[in-house]
Parts: structure tokens; sequence; C-alpha cells
């Protein structure tokens, strides 16, 4: 079992800081100087699995290589290192690994969360991965790789000054990005304030999550929501006493890895290769190097029930 180690010491300090460090996290602007290595965890290395290798689709096993669709400004699942190009975090380790068995490379390409789905869709990219919650819809859209689990996490100020109830939040001020579960998710909270009488959430969107993290931070709105791991690297990266969390995670789901609905073939090699590293402990590894062990997986599985 890999030695399990604080975020604190993983990643690279101030990637989630005040005013101006913080909006320039989606571009590198990680507090360090630029071109300096983040002290992230040290890839594991992984060993080509020839019969595994041989159920990636011919087009792909000769190229040798995959794009990847990123919105990669959502730490620690997925972010730029210091020098604002490479791709960073554990969902970015845990994919490389599983490629790893298949003998191929990952090219990521950063975008914006919401033209991911597009761009598998349309073949721009092979595959996207971007902490995407599995739902129906989505799965409507694109095939659906499982291969983590996350819950919902609000977090505030510390001491919850404005009193945040996430079940009674009407007329609260809630920063959320956009086009996520989240979005979804306080949108309906905030119908179902109106549907009772009661004032709508004032709900502001923004493209990435630290955008939204900085205006609780500086107190422009009240609260947020997030995947637990982002919460949590929220908490720890702005330091000890400056948020905290409201409540309890709630709505565990898998993440996905995104793969074009007529690319089952790809899909299933994936899923094999995930289910390998998980057999071999080299996913553990990856977990236990970047502290979220608590949301690892037993098995790996294409298109899995959504609740």
């Amino acid at each position: 079992m890999a030695l399990h180690k604080p975020l604190s010491a993983l990643l690279p300090v101030g990637a989630l800081a005040l005013t101006g460090v913080l909006a320039l996290s989606a571009c590198g602007g990680s507090g360090e100087p630029a071109g300096e290595e983040s002290a992230a965890p040290e890839k594991p290395a992984v060993e080509v699995d020839e019969e595994l290798a041989a159920l990636v689709p011919a087009d792909i096993a000769e190229a040798g290589s995959v794009t990847i669709g990123v919105e990669a400004s959502y730490p620690p699942g997925e972010f730029l290192d210091a020098d604002g190009e490479t791709v960073m975090g554990f969902n970015v380790d845990l994919l490389e690994a599983a490629l790893g068995k298949l003998g191929l490379e990952a090219q990521w390409e950063p975008t914006t969360f919401d033209s991911i789905i597009i761009g598998v869709d349309t073949g721009t990219y092979d595959l996207g991965s971007s902490s995407f919650t599995v739902t129906e819809e989505r799965m409507e859209q694109v095939n659906m790789i499982s291969y983590f689990s996350s819950g919902t996490q609000w977090f505030a100020q510390a001491g919850n000054p404005q009193d945040v109830d996430p079940d009674n939040a009407c007329g609260m001020r809630i920063a959320v990005q956009s086009d996520t579960t989240h979005d979804e998710d306080i949108e309906a909270r905030s119908q179902a304030c109106v549907d009772a009488g009661e004032e709508a959430i004032a709900i502001q969107k923004f493209e990435n999550q630290p955008l939204a993290t900085e205006t609780v931070v500086s107190g422009v709105n009240d609260a947020s929501l997030a995947d637990m791991p982002t919460a949590a690297y929220a908490l720890e990266q702005t330091g000890e006493g400056v948020l905290e969390f409201i409540g309890e995670q709630y709505d565990a789901a898998p993440y996905g890895i995104l793969a074009h609905q007529d690319g089952t073939e790809l899909a299933e090699a994936v899923a094999a290769a995930f289910n390998a590293i998980i057999e071999d402990g080299t996913y553990e590894q990856v977990l236990g190097e970047w502290g979220v062990e608590a949301g690892g997986l037993e098995t790996a599985e294409v298109n899995p029930a959504a609740e």
C-alpha cells in the first residue's frame, strides 16, 4: 500500500489562493515561478499488457496515442502544473496508468468543460476526462467508463457567517461551476424555493471551480458546492481558518471517462485496463499518493447504472 500523504505535501502551494493567484490557476498560476516543477506524486511505472493492448481498435493502436479533452482547472482531479501546460492530478495519473496497460500515450487537450462531451461525440477527442459524474443524460450522448466515486460537498467561510443550510438556501448567494451536476443541483434547489413561495437562490456561475471558490473566500458569495476531493483541496490550499465544510457529502456517484457511443471497443478496452491496474495495486497506489482513497471503486465498467 502506498504511503498516505496530505494534499499539502503533494500539490503546489497557492494553486487555490486569493484573488489574482487563484484566478490564474487555470493558466498555471500556482504561486510558483514559471517552469518550476510542482511537488506532485511520482507517476507509477506501468508495463504494457499485450492481451489488453489487443483490445484497442486498430487505428488507435497504430497511432499509439489518444487525444483526451480535459477542463484543467479542477484540482486535485485535473489542473495545470506551474509551467501552465502540463496537465496533472489524480484523474490524470489514473487514466495514464490504464492507458499504459494498453500501450497508449495520453495527449491531453485542455478545453472548456461544456465542450468535452461535444468534442468526444464529434470525434475531436478520442476520450474525455474531467471529473464527469456518470448520469443517464450523459450516457445518452457518450459511453462512460466508471473508475472513481465522489459525492457533493458544500463549503463556506470558516464559521459559516451567513448560516448557510444546503437544505434551505433560499435567498442565499451560491457560487457554482457552470454545466456541472452541481449546477443542476443548485438550480433545482432554487426552483424548489420559488415553488414554496420563498426567495430564489442567487446563483452565480463560473467557468471553473477555483473562480467560484474565490468568491466564497472573498465574501462575494455565501457558499459553494463541488465534488468532495475538490472541496477538500480548497480547504487545504486556502489555509486553516479560511473555509469549512457545511454538512456532509451526499449523492456519491461514479466518475466516468468519456468515449464515443460508437467507440464501444475502445471503451471496453479502457475499462479492462482500469480493472487491471485495480488488480495489480497501481490504482490503490495512485489514490494513496493523492490522498483520495475513499473514492476508490472495486470494479470499472462501461455505462454503469446511474442513481
